[in-house]
C-alpha cells in the first residue's frame, strides 16, 4: 500500500457542529439589520430572507455552489424589497453579510478536534475540503492547513470530483496517497472512495448510515480516535 501522505478533512459536522452555528449567525444578522435600519427589518425577517433564498436557488440553481453570493443576493433583495435602491440595497447586503459571517466563523470545535489536527499536521499534509463558507483563518487554525477548497473556490460541490482532484494537484499526491475525514455520507465518504481517496467517516453526530450506499469499515464517534485510524491506514 502506498505511504499516507495527505489528509483531507470537511469542516461543517466534521470539526465542529454548525447548526446552532448558522442560527446565531443569523440572529447577529437580523438583529445588525434591526439596529441600523427598522424600516427594512420590518420586511427582512429571518423566514422573508430564507425564502429569497429558496426562490434563488430555483432561478438560479448554481448558486448552490456558492453559498456566500446566494446569501448575499437573498439579502440584496431584502433590501430592495424595503425600498432602497439596487446599489444602496447592494452596499448594505454586503454589510450585513459580513455580520453574518463574522458570526459564522465563531464555531466550538469538537472535543480533541485541535489536539488531533495539531498532531496530524506533524506528518501529513492536511487540507480542508468544503461546500460551505467557512474561513479557516478567521476561525484561527488556518497555518494547520496546506490548502483549502471549496464549492465557491472550485465551483463544483462535493461528491463531483473537483474537490477532490483540486486537493491532489495542491499537495502532488496520488488519490491512493490520500484518505478523506467527514460527516457526510454521500458527499465525503462515498464520494472520497469513489475518486481514489480512502475515507473516514466522522460520525460525530450519531447519524445513520444510508442502506442504499456500500456498507463502509472506517468510523469514528470521537475525533480523538482518528490518530490511532490513520496510523492503521497508513499501514
Amino acid at each position: 500500500m502506498a505511504t499516507l501522505k495527505l489528509i483531507t478533512f470537511d469542516l461543517d459536522n466534521t470539526l465542529w457542529p454548525v447548526d446552532e452555528v448558522i442560527r446565531r449567525a443569523e440572529r447577529r444578522c437580523g438583529d445588525w439589520i434591526a439596529e441600523r435600519h427598522p424600516d427594512a427589518a420590518a420586511i427582512m425577517t429571518l423566514d422573508k430572507v430564507r425564502e429569497i433564498r429558496d426562490l434563488l436557488l430555483q432561478e438560479k440553481p448554481g448558486y448552490v455552489h456558492n453559498l456566500t453570493a446566494l446569501r448575499r443576493e437573498a439579502l440584496a433583495r431584502g433590501f430592495l424589497a424595503a425600498g432602497y435602491c439596487t446599489n444602496e440595497a447592494g452596499r448594505l447586503a454586503g454589510q450585513a453579510f459580513e455580520v453574518f459571517h463574522e458570526a459564522r466563523n465563531e464555531v466550538v470545535f469538537f472535543p480533541g478536534a485541535l489536539d488531533v489536527l495539531e498532531t496530524l499536521a506533524d506528518s501529513y499534509i492536511l487540507g480542508a475540503l468544503t461546500n460551505g463558507n467557512a474561513d479557516l483563518k478567521r476561525i484561527g487554525i488556518g497555518d494547520l492547513f496546506a490548502f483549502q477548497h471549496s464549492s465557491e473556490s472550485i465551483g463544483k460541490r462535493k461528491p463531483a470530483p473537483d474537490m477532490f482532484l483540486a486537493a491532489l494537484a495542491s499537495a502532488r499526491v496520488r488519490a491512493d496517497q490520500a484518505v478523506h475525514v467527514g460527516d457526510h455520507p454521500l458527499e465525503d465518504v462515498d464520494a472520497a472512495r469513489q475518486h481514489g481517496f480512502q475515507a473516514v467517516w466522522a460520525n460525530l453526530l450519531d447519524q445513520k448510515w444510508p442502506i442504499d450506499l456500500p456498507d463502509h469499515p472506517h468510523r469514528i464517534h470521537n475525533l480523538r480516535e482518528l490518530s490511532d485510524l490513520v496510523a492503521l491506514l497508513d499501514g
